[in-house]
């Protein structure tokens, strides 16, 4: 094995290809927090206020005041650490890692000897570290300098590590930071990754003799100075040594603060369902960005059915996916997922909350399906009829929930599945409300998910234009228009069938397929406004070489003509702006059921509903592209009694070894639901009662103890879990569909 010089890294062989693909992935997120600029806070008061821990800091600042006064005079300095290494080499790399070194004494000095006059819950807390410099952090490639771990989890895996070190020899904070801040985002971001529940993530920047605390959080990146924590040699004692006590009081408030601190908030929604007898199993891989909005999904299982897990981090403004699910289950919207349980673990951090889903596991990814009916059906009329059921069944589900006021944003390949002989639509995360809930709506939000529906209107109208994913956004949501309707989803939809089909979906050559050549949002629009327009060759351009049937032609054909013209003039030049689509239920026969054609009749004259309701309005035109997509590891085990109220804890990796508090099963029977058992909505479960704070852990469960057992499990995405990717599971058989 050999260390690059892209510092922090190892590969198992030397690799120009990726360590250049290392530099590049840590060069966007550095823009990606730039995108949300993040201040700085200079003096560390500051982000401890920002974290909640104002009060606590204060208080302990008052407490300690010259008690580091004298560890301050017995620290070495960095000149005795290099001699005593007995070494005269020279050089960055040498003189970093000698910084490191002399700050482990440091370390040595604060476990072994803490300082006198401290209180003593302080000395049990502190954290244990183990220096990664020459092996990588299981199961990344990462070498940070030091990583810190609770003395009762102490392992090197991210999966255990609290806080991270890492060590710059220059001194000069502009520079060090304009070449490290990727590495250490690249740091923090796998461990968001690894550890779902964090808050936030803390690390620790040495810079010589100097010591920043850097804190990445939802909504990007502060730091702030801790101080002078080493000398070079002896001269610099003099009139530093106060400075040093200082920096080392500050140290000592970071590594000894409690995983589960009674400061952070509390959720004091009430959860809906049952969460007994309910186990998660393994992680599902999808990808989480180092800001903004994050989903880990794992496959669980609810009283012996197949069940997803998902939790969210998302801003406490946005409709909680939940709520959106009970506004569909009470309107019967059809071939949407039962909902298990659903709730809020984390009611607010800094503007966003942690909320928690448990669903039916609703099957293959369409486009896998599809394409394994293409090789086991020798009939191409059964393909076409399998395209039509699954393209009837997802309109109606739309068109319905549209009438219900509930608009999906979010068609992908990912997002349609089929089980059995049924068709879904599931993730409605991104989903809105095209008018304001009834009062008893707004009351169920607010009790249960904690979440004030008054201003839902603006904020989610702002996000139109740039929800969804982007293969499969329609070409004016690609413009930034903030107008958005029903047809825009069936476009999506339009799309997710050209994929189907396209001979990119079987993992062949796709150059031929500019109809998915993503370079920016407006040229993709355009590509797709001029491939459209050509009657002839449009299927070729989406990748399709072979269409197989005259009635399978006659349904994307008859899809094309609804959404992109009117009468037999070509509108794709007029959706570069807002322009009401005009729907034609002569066309729409073709791919829609008489059911789903007598909806869409009741409203054709208002399409886009947005423009006629006052919850529709313009969003400003400064946004920033958001796209969503997956990642991550491995697998726990989760029995759970109730689940309420965040966990309690500040720097974020939860403590789920709490085992004790197991509730009895209940009596009552799983609820089926008036969509999976014909039920009706008498059916739904009892509200469980607001759960204290100390319950909270559970939800967590045994999230914390993903070790060896759960590495090997992550699973690729699971479209039945919402993801876009493709699920590694055996080939579906081919099946006729329920129509």
């Amino acid at each position: 094995m050999k260390n690059t010089p892209d510092r922090g890294v190892r590969f198992d062989e030397y690799s120009l290809h990726e360590e250049l693909e290392r530099a590049e992935y840590r060069r966007k997120l550095v823009e990606e927090l730039h995108r949300k600029g993040a201040g700085e806070h200079r003096e560390f008061p500051a982000p401890m206020r920002m974290l909640g821990l104002g009060k606590k800091y204060h208080t302990y600042k008052s407490s300690t005041s010259g008690v580091f006064a004298q560890l301050a005079k017995d620290i070495p300095t960095i000149s005795s650490v290099v001699s005593a290494g007995g070494c005269r080499e020279r050089g960055a790399e040498f003189l970093e890692k000698h910084y490191i070194k002399g700050f482990r004494h440091v370390l040595d000095m604060l476990s072994e000897s803490p300082p006198h006059g401290l209180p003593q819950a302080h000395s049990k807390n502190l954290y244990m570290y183990t220096d990664c410099q020459n092996e990588p952090l299981e199961p990344t490639k990462l070498m940070p300098g030091l990583v810190f771990s609770p003395r009762l989890k102490f392992a090197s895996s991210m999966y255990k590590v609290h806080i991270i070190l890492e060590g710059e020899q220059a001194m000069d904070r502009a520079s060090a930071y304009s070449n490290h801040l990727g590495q250490l985002a690249d740091y923090a971001l796998e461990l968001k990754k690894l550890q779902p529940m964090r808050k936030f993530v803390p690390i620790l920047f040495l810079l010589g003799c100097q010591l920043d605390l850097v804190i990445f959080v939802h909504d990007g990146y502060y730091r702030t100075e801790i101080g002078t924590i080493l000398y070079v040699n002896e001269d610099d004692r003099d009139g530093y040594e106060d400075i040093v006590s200082n920096s080392l009081r500050d140290l000592w408030f970071i590594l000894t603060l409690p995983v589960h601190d009674s400061s952070a908030s509390h959720s004091h929604s009430q959860p809906h369902g049952d969460m007994f007898n309910f186990e998660v199993h393994r992680r599902i891989d999808r990808k989480v960005h180092i800001t903004g909005r994050r989903t880990y999904l794992f496959h669980a299982s609810y009283e012996g059915n197949d069940a997803i897990f998902k939790m969210t981090w998302l801003p406490k403004d946005r409709l909680p996916e939940g709520a959106v699910y009970r506004v569909l289950e009470d309107a019967s919207v059809p071939n949407t997922p039962t909902v298990y349980a659903s709730g809020v673990l984390v009611d607010d951090f800094r503007g966003y909350r942690l909320e928690y889903l448990v669903v039916e596991h609703c099957g293959t990814p369409i486009v896998d399906f599809l394409q394994a009916i293409r090789s086991d059906w020798d009939s191409a009329a059964d393909v076409a009829d399998a395209v039509t059921t699954c393209v009837q069944s997802v309109v109606q589900t739309l068109v319905a929930a549209f009438r219900s006021n509930v608009l999906h944003r979010d068609i992908s390949a990912g997002n349609i599945t089929v089980k059995g002989d049924r068709v879904y639509i599931i993730d409605w995360g991104c989903a809105k409300l095209t008018e304001r809930p009834s009062d008893e709506q707004a009351a169920d939000m607010l009790s249960h998910w904690g979440f004030d529906s008054s201003n839902m209107a603006q904020k989610e109208s702002e996000k139109d234009s740039f929800t969804g994913t982007l293969l499969y956004m329609s070409i004016q949501i690609l413009f930034n228009v903030h107008r958005r309707g029903i047809v825009n989803d069936i476009e999506s939809l339009f799309y997710v069938v050209m994929d189907s089909l396209s001979e990119r979906a079987r993992g062949n050559d796709s150059k031929g397929a500019l109809g998915f050549v993503l370079h920016s949002e407006p040229s993709l629009a355009m590509m797709r406004i001029g491939i459209l327009g050509n009657d002839q060759r449009y299927l070729e351009n989406f990748g399709v070489k072979s269409i197989g049937s005259p009635a399978l032609r006659d349904i994307v054909d008859s899809m094309r003509k609804f959404l992109f013209f009117e009468g037999e003039t070509y509108i794709g030049g007029r959706l570069q702006g807002i322009y009401d689509r005009k729907m034609d239920l002569g066309v729409a026969k073709h791919f829609m059921n008489p059911e789903t054609l007598s909806l869409l009749d009741t409203f054709q004259q208002t399409t886009h509903s947005s423009s006629s309701t006052p919850i529709e309005a313009a969003a400003p035109k400064s946004w920033t592209m958001v796209t969503r997509s997956q990642h991550g590891p491995p697998a726990w085990q989760l029995p759970l009694s109730a689940v309420a109220a965040s966990f309690e804890g500040d720097f974020e990796q939860v403590n789920l070894n709490d085992s004790s508090g197991k509730s009895a099963k209940p009596s009552r029977k799983r609820r089926k639901g008036p969509l999976a058992s014909g039920g009706d909505d008498n059916d739904r479960p009892a509200v469980l009662p607001a759960n204290p704070p100390k319950l909270v852990a559970r939800i967590a469960g045994k999230l914390n103890c993903i070790t060896s057992a759960g590495r090997a499990g992550a699973s690729k995405p699971s479209a039945a879990s919402g993801s876009t990717g493709k699920e590694n599971t055996k080939k579906p058989k081919g099946k006729k569909l329920r129509k």
